[in-house]
């Protein structure tokens, strides 16, 4: 008799989904980003299908970039979506899945500013823009000559180099792309490598990474990845 039961719950859908929170900061183009109230880009998207795929539901939590691990780590959400790089120290507090996009930083400045060519001008000094927690704000610091400009979101680096209160910042290339397309005055004037954007989840979770991760490999060989690639000009 319970198995019946069971048997008429599953064939009426009552048995509900399980439901993870997607932690995000939606202030990186084209992975996610506000448009008409509705937080898009191609990560999101693809986390959107994968979810499709496996049969769970998804909460979407905006928070800052730099407030994702910890509330990774406090379980207060179950998946981090937000272009976050591997590295070493980050992959000690969370799994990270396959990289979905291989990348490179670009450093942003005025088209006007003659005295940035190059990184080797950076060591004559200048102030350079990026946002809290990312891989963009660590390679900064390191470099002889720069004074590192930080915020939680990239419009007041962008707003402060439009105003001449810094001499530039640094994002993502996928990121920067949206950024010289959005505002003319902008140009790229060096590029240094990066590792692989992986989606992130609680330490130890290897279950929900490895199906994540069946699932991305599908996708990039049944044609939906190169489609969301293509959708946000990422191919």
């Amino acid at each position: 008799m319970k198995q019946i039961f069971i048997a008429t719950f599953l064939a009426l859908g009552l048995f509900a989904q399980e439901i993870y929170k997607v932690g995000l900061s939606p202030d990186f183009p084209p992975f996610e980003y506000m448009e008409n109230d509705e937080i898009v880009g191609f990560e999101i998207d693809l986390v959107r299908e994968i979810a499709k795929e496996l049969n769970i539901k998804i909460e979407v939590i905006p928070m800052s970039f730099d407030g994702l691990i910890l509330a990774l780590k406090s379980k207060k959400i179950d998946i981090i979506a937000s272009g976050m790089s591997y590295t070493p120290k980050r992959a000690k507090n969370v799994e990270f899945s396959n990289p979905i996009i291989e990348s490179e930083n670009h450093y942003i400045k005025l088209k006007s500013n003659k005295k940035l060519n190059s990184l080797k001008d950076l060591e004559k000094g200048a102030i350079l823009g990026a946002q809290i927690g990312t891989l963009q704000a660590d390679e900064i610091s390191n470099i002889k000559g720069v004074v590192p400009f930080l915020n939680s979101e990239y419009i007041p680096l962008v707003l402060s180099t439009l105003n001449g209160k810094i001499d530039g910042f640094v994002l993502e290339a996928a990121v920067a792309k949206s950024y010289t397309k959005n505002y003319d005055d902008f140009e790229v004037f060096a590029k240094t490598p990066i590792a692989g954007t992986c989606i992130a989840f609680q330490k130890g979770n290897t279950k929900l990474r490895d199906d994540f991760n069946n699932v991305i490999n599908k996708f990039k060989n049944d044609g939906t990845y190169l489609k969301l690639l293509q959708k946000y000009n990422l191919d």
